[in-house]
C-alpha cells in the first residue's frame, strides 16, 4: 500500500506553488508613540501606552495538504510555530510561539494535516502564524505537496495496529521491528477515519474565503480508543461531530467533477448541510 501511494504521489497529486508577499506594518501602538513627542522633542513617557504585539500577516493555522517545502526569507524572521494544540489556545502569550529562524539556502519543510492522518498522528500538523514587520518586506515561496482530489487519506497500515484482530495483536506482539525501525509493539491503534482529500480541500477553502460558516480539521476524522466509560462518551461525541463530514464527502465525491474549476455555489447544500 505505501508504494502504490508513493505512486500517487508521483503521477496524480494537487500540488502549487504560492509566492509570499508581506508589505511592512506598523501596529498602532507603535504609531501613537512615536508620535507622542512633547514640543521639545522629548517623548512624553508618562502617557505612552504599552507597545501591542506585530499585526499578524498570516493568523495561526494548520497547512490542509500533505508536506509545504517552504523558501523563506533570509533578511525578515516572521513564521512562528506553536508550542501548544488548539485545545490550549493561547494566542496572546509570545512565551508559547517560537520564531523559526531560516537557515541560508535550506528550506523549511512542514508537515500537514493529511501527513498527520496518514502516519496515524506520529507527524504532527503544527499550528503556525506569520508575524508582520514594522520596517522590512518579507517574502516567502511556499510549495504544497498535496495528494490527487480522489485520495482517500487512512492511517497507513506501517503507522497502526489493528485492535480489532486477535491475530494481528498476537502477531504484533512478537513481529519485533517494522521496516522503519519501530517496534511493531510499540504503534497505536488506528486514531482515524477515512478522509476525502478533495472534499477536506473544499471545505477548509470555503471556510476561509466564503460566508459558509463551515469548518473542517483533522478532529473531526479523529476516533477515541478505549473502553473505559469516558472513552465511549468521548467516541460518541467524536462520532456525531465526525459522521456528517464522513457521509458528505461521500455525497460529494458522487457529484463532484474534480477536473473542473471549483464552484463553491454548485456545492453549496452539501458543503454547508
Amino acid at each position: 500500500e505505501e508504494m502504490g501511494l508513493a505512486k500517487r504521489m508521483v503521477n496524480d497529486h494537487t500540488s502549487y506553488l504560492r509566492m509570499n508577499h508581506y508589505p511592512p506594518c506598523r501596529s498602532g501602538a507603535s504609531e501613537k508613540e512615536n508620535a507622542d513627542v512633547s514640543g521639545d522633542g522629548e517623548r512624553n513617557t508618562a502617557e505612552k501606552t504599552p507597545q501591542e504585539p506585530p499585526p499578524l500577516g498570516i493568523s495561526p493555522h494548520r497547512d490542509a495538504g500533505f508536506l509545504t517545502v517552504l523558501l523563506q526569507d533570509d533578511d525578515c524572521h516572521s513564521l512562528q510555530v506553536a508550542r501548544f494544540e488548539d485545545e490550549d489556545h493561547r494566542d496572546g502569550d509570545a512565551d508559547c510561539w517560537v520564531t523559526v529562524h531560516p537557515v541560508p539556502g535550506a528550506l523549511t519543510i512542514n508537515t500537514g494535516d493529511m501527513a498527520m492522518i496518514w502516519s496515524n498522528g506520529r507527524f504532527r500538523a503544527p499550528l503556525h502564524r506569520v508575524l508582520t514587520d514594522p520596517s522590512k518586506e518579507r517574502y516567502s515561496a511556499p510549495f504544497f505537496y498535496n495528494p490527487g482530489y480522489n485520495e482517500l487519506i487512512s492511517p497507513l497500515p506501517c503507522c497502526c495496529r489493528d485492535v480489532t484482530s486477535p491475530a494481528t495483536m498476537a502477531s504484533s506482539a512478537t513481529a519485533g521491528e517494522d521496516l522503519n525501525g519501530t517496534s511493531t509493539k510499540d504503534l497505536e491503534p488506528k486514531k482515524y477515519l477515512p478522509c476525502l482529500w478533495g472534499y477536506f480541500r473544499a471545505v477548509r477553502f470555503a471556510g476561509d474565503l466564503t460566508d459558509l460558516g463551515v469548518e473542517i480539521q483533522t478532529s473531526h476524522f479523529k476516533m477515541v480508543v478505549g473502553s473505559g466509560k469516558v472513552e465511549e462518551e468521548k467516541r460518541d461525541k467524536e462520532e456525531k461531530s465526525s459522521s456528517s463530514h464522513v457521509e458528505k464527502q461521500h455525497k460529494f465525491l458522487d457529484c463532484v467533477d474534480f477536473r473542473e474549476a471549483f464552484d463553491v455555489e454548485k456545492y453549496r447544500d452539501i458543503l454547508q448541510s
